[in-house]
């Protein structure tokens, strides 16, 4: 039974009853993120005729453009609050420019390799969530939630454990691809909760994933200056083990609320997405800091280059 045939029974059966009638969700308007709601209006009988008035909703001038608009927006945003997939990406990022040695992080590759391999393991992040976005998004594929929030939360560890010690080196890449796969299930129930048309899911994929790209590249572009500045200071390995610690702690916290087990470490690691403001302003100035580091130093003279 309908909604609206279900109101117009029950409104009939109980005269004094009033329905109001909302709309959380107006894909064409651009209303997408499901935060509040707008009334359009009431399903009330007319004791005067004992009938119930057809209740006309206009949505007003919607496009596919406003909603592919809002559906960048609304990926751009997944991405900036989901802590998860930022530390992921960024734990990866953080011992790029260093060199193996055995089974160690030690010494620097070169700046020309440095760069290569973020942008591998940033492409490849890309590849491997834009696939599986699409692929489940597009069949519609009804998967359970908890294996893929446990598989993103293994992904992060076996990060952290990385930053610590090499696992696979030179195969970063490879394995980043692979677990974004898992990432871009999780990217994809966003997009199954919105019960889109196969057209408007299309449109909705495409900006989707935009917004998630524009947002990585912009993180990205931001950490890169601080990543190759880092990899030149004595605190180096202290921050990177400090960074991987608590990017550990954090995975295992969230691999437990995952398997049924709640816990504080996990509601402080997801609390930690509604502080973005304060994470983009924190690497927009780590950013300008590192390049004026990088610049008085070429300028005097005292840069070596990365692996010299």
């Amino acid at each position: 039974m309908s909604t609206a045939l279900f109101l117009h029974v029950i409104v009939h059966q109980v005269v004094t009853h009033t329905a109001i009638v909302t709309v959380r969700q107006d894909w064409a308007a651009g209303r997408v993120d499901g935060e509040g709601t707008t009334q359009v209006g009431t399903i009330r009988i007319d004791t005067r005729t004992m009938t119930v008035p057809t209740l006309k909703v206009d949505f007003g001038d919607g496009s596919a453009w406003r909603g592919f608009l809002a559906m960048v927006k609304l990926g751009g945003d997944h991405i900036l609050t989901g802590t998860d997939h930022l530390l992921f990406l960024l734990i990866l990022l953080l011992p790029a420019p260093l060199a193996v040695t055995g089974r160690r992080w030690h010494g620097l590759v070169g700046a020309r390799s440095a760069l290569g391999r973020i942008g591998r393991i940033t492409l490849a992040f890309t590849a491997g969530h834009s696939v599986a976005l699409a692929v489940t998004a597009l069949g519609r594929l009804d998967i359970l939630g908890w294996p893929v929030a446990a598989f993103i939360a293994m992904s992060i560890l076996i990060g952290a454990i990385h930053a610590i010690r090499p696992l696979l080196p030179g195969k970063e890449a490879l394995v980043t691809g692979v677990f974004g796969l898992g990432h871009g299930m999780a990217f994809s129930f966003v997009l199954a909760e919105m019960h889109l048309s196969t057209g408007q899911l299309a449109t909705s994929l495409l900006g989707f994933n935009l917004g998630i790209e524009l947002v990585q590249l912009l993180l990205v572009c931001l950490a890169l200056p601080s990543l190759l500045v880092l990899a030149r200071l004595r605190v180096q390995t202290a921050l990177r083990l400090t960074g991987a610690v608590l990017t550990g702690t954090a995975a295992v916290g969230w691999l437990a609320d995952r398997l049924g087990l709640p816990n504080p470490v996990a509601r402080a690691a997801d609390g930690a997405g509604s502080h973005t403001t304060l994470l983009l302003a924190a690497l927009t100035v780590t950013a300008l800091a590192a390049t004026a580091w990088t610049g008085g130093r070429r300028l005097s003279g005292d840069l070596k280059p990365l692996g010299a």
